[in-house]
Formats: structure tokens, C-alpha cells, sequence
């Protein structure tokens, strides 16, 4: 007959310990609930959306990058552009300099050459002249006077022998002189047309071949050296350059102001595109696509922020539309109005379509934006840069050949519109993964020392078990069933919560800030991966260590209760405190392990408290000082300072104040950072920097964001290069200018009229505190307001405000979870002496005084000292953070910050205490007596 197998006593232990301890298992439980379940559902929402927004790439033709030009491209540069091949730059740089050449050459050398030869010729000929018409003129004139006697009747001899008398007196009497000017006046210039032209002719041919190929030489080596510097910027004859054909479509846009109340004012910019079948589709989301003229669609995201429905009526330009649609450009899935925006807008900046006909009607200045696709398409990430690379070689020569310029040029990969909301799922996804592993080993930790615990109070039975025959192994899997089981459990649950009821928060937050496409939910093996096995394997590794190593302990060991390595030391000599003084030291002595697991999860809570206090400080600081930080109310910048005719643009308004700006940039490893350059005038009231006029050309001032973002110092020198051209500036820092939030640079208006070589009268715009309505709209380039410092503030306070509340709240939650396990095993560890302390007559608050008081120290020091420790390393990521953007400023926590983040962990702790009484309550008398050896 068969046996029957006997099952493990020990499993019959596991519901037991579960009911026994069923408070804690609960807090760990709910807590690893919500953690798993809140990280699964963003692993969900994440995979969905971005599986949606991969699709969409096809399904929305998005474009593979745009540029724009300066002018609308015939189809000669369009023909050009498409071949992705380059133009012949060089043979364009001298085909443009012969022309020129040829153009100014004769007039400026007939003119140096006239002038020379003129002022040679009139000294040599007239002496050589004179010299030779005096002895003509006297053999001439003494014919004449010898004639004359003759005539009178005298013979030739005796006329002979009168005619030096009769010429010295005709020169008394000023005949001579006379006959003299008369003759000269009409042979001088005869002879001096047919000597200058005949000697002109002469030295023209010999000198103008000559001066013609210096000029050239020289002009050709000016285009050389032009040339080899922009082929060794731009690579332009890189051995491994690949004609990038590309397909082009126009996508052009008007930036409008939008009044979307209809009160008159506006309330931000509005990028309208002409509704188009060829690139970058829309998304609708609500509504239908405009039909008539005078019908919009408008992004939905920004239509949510500002509360704006389909049906609602929308002034764009001075002119009223009807919103008929939602939608979700695929090329705007954040709406940053510039590539080099640190943060997108939502609230102030909008994208919409209209109709031909309704972008026809509209008054802003037409962007020639382009969009292309290439031929061939690129397999991974590095193909893509690469073909980027040489179509923008293409790009730039075939502009320059067919005098065009660029304005901008985003490849896809480089446009935060389009990368800038996958790039940030995929880092929450990231963040919320690492957190995830961060806390499942706190907690597993907490479950280890728990266990460890646990095994020291239980050494005689196990002590016993193993002497009857258990082995270790079934030892360490039975103590190990309890964190394993709790976490498998915890994770399942999480998992079923994270595709309900946490994926659709999840999504409504990414819907809350950026302007995604539909989606539909797919299953996704790797959160499941992520949040069930990976917490399950943790949590197992961790108490696996710590159970084996407690297991090494013989059973004679366990049944004594010497499970400590090391031979047992003296006690520690105190100071002479009091009583109870010396007793709550050596608590604290006791329980220095758990102490030091607590002060890690305070650190760990503490970071994220910083940044869930300092977010929200730093945002409304800078709101607060947007005013300070500005130059003037309103900073116009024109598209030339002239008008059509070559008038300089003025205005009659006392308060403006031109001033000079223009973008270079700083390039590094990690970004090619934008830099505006500012021509500041003298005697500035805007911008008011003792010393400038004083600067020599090469020196500067400096932002102060400028200075801290590269760390930069007086006396360090910064190179600048221009976007798009081959020339690169060298400025010294001679100062640092603090009421700038941007990332800038200052030099005197004529200083900076030299350094990029501009007219004398040469200005970008005027500084105001006052609106200038004498200005053409056709005029003005942009009006930079306190709106263009504050959106990204304003942005990132609507996306993120509220849920920073929130995350405060689930902060002070966390730390009491960790708190709480902490100290019920300081409490569970000392049961014993608390219930021989209430034997001794001591009171629950005479014992809560020496248990929890001592933890109080405790918590309050390592609290303090989190706090410092956590906004330390808060700053220190959130430099690393900025420094890949464009764009600075600092993270800031303003004291009653610090305070707050000091005061949730007490308020946490606070709630701890109470259960802690409680449980110090509950402890009988007895405990201390049933468990004497």
C-alpha cells in the first residue's frame, strides 16, 4: 500500500503569520498595489500612445524635417533643392566676384589710372610743349614781323637787319604776347588730345592687363580662403557626402494673433496653415476639417487649456472663424512655437487650419516653409542623421547659388514638436521603472530585517525544527513564502489596476499636456515583465541573502540564541546621563541598522519632495520676476531697419530706444545652444550696464543664466558661431549682467555694428514701455512681452502644478509606510523589555517616552538632515536636466519651502506615533514572562 505523504507542517504557518501581522502586510501591501499598479498603467498608456504616434508617422505623413527660406523658391532652386545634390559653390563665389570684378573694375580703375596718368601727363607734355611751340612760334613769328617790313617797302636784307629791333618791340608793345596766346590757345589742344590719346592707349594696355590679375588674384584668394573655411565647417567636399534626393512640399503658415474671448485683446499667437493633402495630416479628434472660408480647425489640446468648443466663434488676425474641429497636427504633438524652445505653450500658442481661401484673407507676413520626405528612407537613427547631414550641405549650396537664404532648418530628429512627447513617455517610463526597483528594495529590506527579526525571536523553535530534521532549505523557502507571496499578490492586483483603472489616468494626464492622436490599448508583455517578475525577483534576492545567511547558525546556536558572529563585546559605557537619558542612547545603539534603512528611505522621499516643493517655487519665482527680467514691456524687432524706399524706420515715440540683436550660436557635446547677441545704444535706460561704452570690440557681458549654465567668469573668453554661415566670434567676458532670464550677450551698438560689419545706421528694433502704433505692421518682424518670458513658467505650472499637490501628498503617505515598518520592528524587537518596564510599574507614557522619543531624535535629525542632502542632489539633476535644453534658469526652493519639505515627513511621522502608542498599549505584562529561558 502506497503512503501517504505528509504535507509540510511549516505551510500551515503561512495563513497564521498572514492574519497574525495582517496590519503590516496590508500597509505594504496597498502601498506595492499602487506603486506596481500606477507603473503598469503608465507602461500601458505609454506602449499605446507611442505605438499610435509610430503609426502615425505613415498614416499622417509626417514629414522628415521642414526648412524656410527668406523668399518663395522658383522652381529652378525647388528643381535644384529635390536632387539633394550640391551646387558648385566655389565656381558660384568666382562666377559672382568676375561680375563684380568686371562691374566695378573699369569705372574704379579709368579713375585711379585717369587720375594718375592725367596728373603725369599734363606735367611732361605741357614742359615738353611749351619748350618746342616757343621755338616754333618765335621762327613763326619772326616771319611774319620779316613779312610785315617787307610789305612797308624795305628790302630783305635791310628787313633782315630791322627784324630783331622790330620783335623786341612788338614784345614791349604785348603784340608779341598776344600773337603768343592766341597761337598757343589753338595748338595746345590739339596736340594734347592726339599726344594724351595716343599715350593713354599706350600705357592703358600695359598697365590694365597688369592691375586686371592682381585684382583677380587677389579676389581668388579671398574666395579660397572663403571656401576652404565653409568646406571645413560645413564638410562641403566630405568623401562620404550622398546625393539626398528628397520629395518637397510646400508648407507654408501665417503666425496670427489669436483673441479667442473676442474681448479685443489678445491672448496669444496662432500658427495657421492652409488645409493640405500632401504632408503633415491632422488628426481629428472632435468636429469635422474646415470647408469654407471663414471655418478653422484648432489644436485640441490648446483648445481644452483656453476652453474652447466646437461651435465657438474665434477672432485670428482680425478676422472671425467658427471652430469646427479638433485636431492633433502630427507634427505639433507638443506646441513648441520654436525648435529651440526649452518648453511648448499650450496655453498662449496654438496651430490651426483653415481653407486657401481663409489663409488668403489673412494680414501676417507668409512663412515660406518647406517640408520633405526623402526618397529613400533611412533604415535607423544614424541613417537619418547622416542623410540630414548631407541634404543640409545640398540644402545650404543650392540656396547660396541661387541667392536665397535659409531662416531655419529642423530635421525630424532635432524637432521637439514632434520628439519632445515620445522622448518624455519614454523617459516617465524610464523614471517610473527606477523608482519602482528603488522602493521594492526598500521595501524588500524592510522585509529582511523584518525576517531577521523574526528568525531571532523564533532561533528555539527553529532551533529545535532543525534538530528534528528540517533542513535549511525548507527553513529559508518557508521564511521566504511571506515577502514573495505578499509582493506576487500585490503585483497581480496592481497589473489588473494598471490596464483599468490607472492607464486611463495615465493617459489623461499625457492628454492633459500633449496633443496625441487616438489610441487603442495593447497588451504589453514588457509591463508585466517590468512590474510583476522583476518586484517578485527583487524582493525574493534581497531576502534570500539575508535568510541564508541567518540560516548558517547551527541548531545548537538557535536553541541558545547566539546568532551573532562575533563574540559578544562589553556593553558600551555611556556618560553619566540621567536614567532615562542613557536608556534612549542605547536604543538608538541598538537599532542603528534599522535607523540607517529609514534615513536611506527619508533620503529617497526627500529628493522627490524637493522637487515636488521646488517645482512649484522655482515657476512661481520666475513668474514673479518676469518683470525684472525683462528689458522693456515691449521689444520690437523689425525685418530692416529701412523701409522700401531706404528710409530709416523711426518713431515719434520719446520712450523707444533702438537697439541692435541678432542669434548665434554656442556649440557643445550636448546642444548647440542659441545665443542672442544684444547691440545695446548709450546711456541705455533698458538695459543699464555701468561701463559698456567703455568696452573694447572684443569684449562682453553676459547673462547671468549665460554665466551659470557654461559656468563662465569675467575674463573667460566664449566663441560664437553663426547658424547657417561659415564665421565664428571670440568675445572676453568683461561682466556679468543680472535682469536677464535669457541666454544673452551685451556689447555697445557701434561695437556691434563692426563686429558683424553693418551700417553706421544699422538697428534690429526699439525697446519700449509703450506700445509704438506708429510702426507698419509690414514692418515688424515680432513684439517680444512679458508673454514670451513667462509661457514655459506658465506651461509647466498648468501641466504639472496639480499633480506636484499630489505628489506632496503621496510623499508625507510614503514616508509614513516606511516609518511605520521601521518602527513597529523597533517595537516588535523590544516587546520584551516593554513588557518588563510595565512590570517594573512604569507607565505607557513613561515607556512611549523612552521607545518613541528615542525614534523622534532620530527621524528629526535625519529629516534635517535629508532635507539639505535632497535639494543638494535636486539641483544637481536638474542642471543635468537643463543643460541638454536651450534655454536656463535655476532651480529654487524658498525657505518656507525647506520648511514645508521638513514638516510632511514630521506630519507623516506624527500619524506613526499614534499607531506606535497604540501598539506599546497592547503589549501585556506577560510577554516578558513567557519568553524567559
Amino acid at each position: 500500500m502506497k503512503k501517504k505523504r505528509i504535507k509540510n507542517p511549516l505551510i500551515r504557518r503561512i495563513p497564521r503569520e498572514l492574519t497574525g501581522d495582517w496590519k503590516k502586510y496590508l500597509v505594504v501591501s496597498l502601498f506595492l498595489i499602487l506603486m506596481i499598479g500606477f507603473v503598469s498603467g503608465m507602461y500601458v498608456a505609454n506602449e499605446s500612445m507611442m505605438t499610435a504616434a509610430d503609426e502615425g508617422v505613415g498614416r499622417y505623413k509626417l514629414e522628415d524635417g521642414h526648412f524656410e527660406l527668406k523668399k518663395k523658391a522658383d522652381e529652378t532652386l525647388l528643381d535644384a533643392i529635390k536632387t539633394g545634390d550640391k551646387a558648385d559653390v566655389r565656381q558660384y563665389y568666382i562666377d559672382e566676384a568676375k561680375k563684380k570684378l568686371d562691374k566695378k573694375f573699369d569705372s574704379e580703375f579709368e579713375e585711379k589710372f585717369k587720375k594718375e596718368f592725367d596728373e603725369k601727363f599734363e606735367t611732361e607734355f605741357k614742359e615738353k610743349f611749351d619748350a618746342e611751340f616757343q621755338s616754333e612760334f618765335d621762327v613763326s613769328f619772326n616771319a611774319q614781323i620779316k613779312q610785315m617790313l617787307m610789305a612797308q617797302g624795305l628790302d630783305e636784307t635791310t628787313a633782315g637787319v630791322m627784324l630783331d629791333t622790330a620783335v623786341a618791340q612788338a614784345k614791349q608793345s604785348g603784340q608779341y604776347n598776344k600773337a603768343y596766346d592766341t597761337a598757343y590757345e589753338k595748338a595746345y589742344p590739339k596736340a594734347h588730345d592726339e599726344a594724351y590719346e595716343k599715350a593713354f592707349d599706350e600705357a592703358h594696355d600695359e598697365v590694365y592687363e597688369k592691375a586686371y590679375d592682381e585684382a583677380w588674384n587677389k579676389v581668388l584668394d579671398e574666395i579660397n580662403e572663403k571656401y576652404a573655411d565653409a568646406e571645413e565647417k560645413y564638410e562641403l567636399n566630405d568623401p562620404d557626402f550622398k546625393e539626398t534626393p528628397v520629395h518637397l512640399y510646400e508648407n507654408f503658415y501665417r503666425d496670427e494673433e489669436e483673441d479667442h474671448d473676442n474681448d479685443g485683446t489678445s491672448d496669444g499667437t496662432v500658427r495657421v496653415f492652409a488645409k493640405t493633402d500632401d504632408i503633415n495630416f491632422a488628426c481629428l479628434m472632435d468636429g469635422s476639417f474646415p470647408e469654407k472660408e471663414d471655418e478653422i480647425a484648432i489644436d485640441r489640446m490648446h483648445a481644452d487649456n483656453v476652453g474652447i468648443k466646437v461651435g465657438d466663434e474665434i477672432t485670428v488676425g482680425e478676422e472671425k472663424y467658427q471652430v469646427v474641429g479638433l485636431i492633433a497636427y502630427v507634427n505639433y504633438s507638443t506646441l513648441h512655437e520654436k525648435s529651440t524652445d526649452l518648453m511648448f505653450d499650450a496655453l498662449k500658442f496654438n496651430v490651426a487650419m483653415v481653407t486657401d481661401e481663409g489663409f488668403a484673407k489673412l494680414h501676417k507676413t507668409i512663412h515660406y516653409d518647406y517640408a520633405w520626405k526623402y526618397e529613400n528612407e533611412p533604415s535607423d537613427e544614424k541613417d537619418e542623421k547622416n542623410q540630414s547631414d548631407d541634404f543640409m550641405r545640398a540644402l545650404l549650396t543650392q540656396t547660396v547659388v541661387n541667392d536665397n537664404e535659409i531662416e531655419d532648418y529642423v530635421p525630424k530628429y532635432a524637432n521637439p514638436a514632434i520628439h519632445f512627447a515620445t522622448d518624455d513617455m519614454g523617459s516617465d517610463e524610464a523614471m517610473g521603472g527606477v523608482l519602482l526597483d528603488i522602493l521594492i528594495v526598500i521595501i524588500a529590506f524592510i522585509f529582511a530585517v523584518t525576517i531577521s527579526n523574526t528568525i531571532t525571536k523564533e532561533s528555539s523553535a527553529i532551533g529545535t525544527l532543525r534538530a528534528s530534521g528540517y533542513t535549511k532549505g525548507e527553513l529559508v523557502r518557508h521564511y521566504l513564502s511571506m515577502p514573495v507571496i505578499v509582493t506576487l499578490i500585490s503585483a497581480l492586483v496592481g497589473n489588473v489596476l494598471g490596464y483599468t483603472v490607472f492607464k486611463d489616468v495615465v493617459v489623461s494626464m499625457y492628454y492633459n499636456s500633449y496633443s496625441l492622436p487616438t489610441y487603442e490599448t495593447i497588451w504589453n508583455p514588457d509591463a508585466f515583465f517590468k512590474t510583476t517578475l522583476i518586484p517578485v525577483v527583487l524582493m525574493f534576492m534581497v531576502n534570500l541573502i539575508v535568510i541564508i545567511k541567518m540560516m548558517q547558525h547551527t541548531p545548537l546556536q538557535f536553541l541558545r540564541h547566539d546568532l551573532k558572529k562575533t563574540k559578544r563585546k562589553k556593553a558600551m559605557r555611556l556618560p553619566h546621563f540621567k536614567f532615562f537619558n542613557r536608556f534612549r542612547l542605547r536604543i538608538m545603539f541598538q537599532n542603528v541598522a534599522n535607523y540607517l534603512i529609514l534615513f536611506v528611505g527619508i533620503f529617497f522621499i526627500m529628493v522627490m519632495l524637493a522637487m515636488a516643493v521646488g517645482m512649484p517655487d522655482t515657476l512661481s519665482y520666475y513668474k514673479e520676476n518676469a518683470k525684472n527680467m525683462m528689458f522693456a514691456k515691449y521689444q520690437y524687432v523689425l525685418k530692416s531697419f529701412e523701409d522700401e524706399d531706404g528710409n530709416v524706420l523711426t518713431t515719434d515715440n520719446k520712450d523707444a530706444e533702438k537697439f541692435s540683436m541678432c542669434s548665434l550660436q554656442k556649440k557643445s557635446d550636448v546642444i548647440d545652444e542659441e545665443v542672442s547677441v544684444y547691440g545695446i545704444s548709450d546711456d541705455s535706460k533698458y538695459v543699464e550696464i555701468k561701463g559698456m561704452q567703455s568696452l573694447q570690440e572684443d569684449e562682453v557681458y553676459i547673462s547671468r543664466s549665460f554665466s551659470e549654465k557654461y559656468e563662465l567668469n569675467v575674463g573667460d573668453t566664449v566663441s560664437l558661431d553663426e547658424k547657417y554661415e561659415n564665421k565664428q566670434y571670440t568675445f572676453t567676458v568683461a561682466g556679468i549682467y543680472d535682469q536677464c532670464v535669457n541666454i544673452a550677450v551685451f556689447m555697445p551698438i557701434e561695437n556691434y555694428r563692426m563686429v558683424f560689419e553693418l551700417d553706421e545706421e544699422a538697428f534690429s528694433g526699439y525697446f519700449s514701455n509703450e506700445e509704438l502704433t506708429d510702426l507698419s505692421e509690414d514692418d515688424i518682424a515680432t513684439v517680444i512681452t512679458e508673454r514670451d518670458i513667462t509661457k514655459m513658467c506658465d506651461q509647466l505650472d498648468h501641466s504639472m502644478g496639480s499633480y506636484m499637490d499630489y505628489f506632496q501628498i503621496l510623499c508625507i503617505l510614503l514616508s509614513a509606510v516606511l516609518i511605520y515598518l521601521l518602527t513597529k520592528l523597533i517595537i516588535e524587537k523590544n516587546e520584551n523589555a516593554i513588557s518588563m518596564t510595565k512590570i517594573l510599574g512604569y507607565e505607557n507614557k513613561e515607556i512611549a517616552s523612552l521607545y518613541l522619543l528615542s525614534t523622534t531624535i532620530m527621524v528629526v535629525i535625519e529629516d534635517a538632515v535629508s532635507v539639505v542632502l535632497g535639494a543638494f542632489v535636486m539641483n544637481l539633476a536638474w542642471k543635468a536636466i537643463l543643460f541638454s535644453y536651450s534655454g536656463w534658469f535655476a532651480f529654487v526652493i524658498q525657505p518656507a519651502g525647506y520648511v514645508k519639505m521638513f514638516a510632511f515627513v514630521l506630519i507623516g511621522y506624527l500619524f506613526v506615533m499614534i499607531l506606535d502608542f497604540m501598539r506599546i498599549k497592547r503589549i501585556p505584562m506577560d510577554q516578558a514572562l513567557k519568553n524567559v529561558e
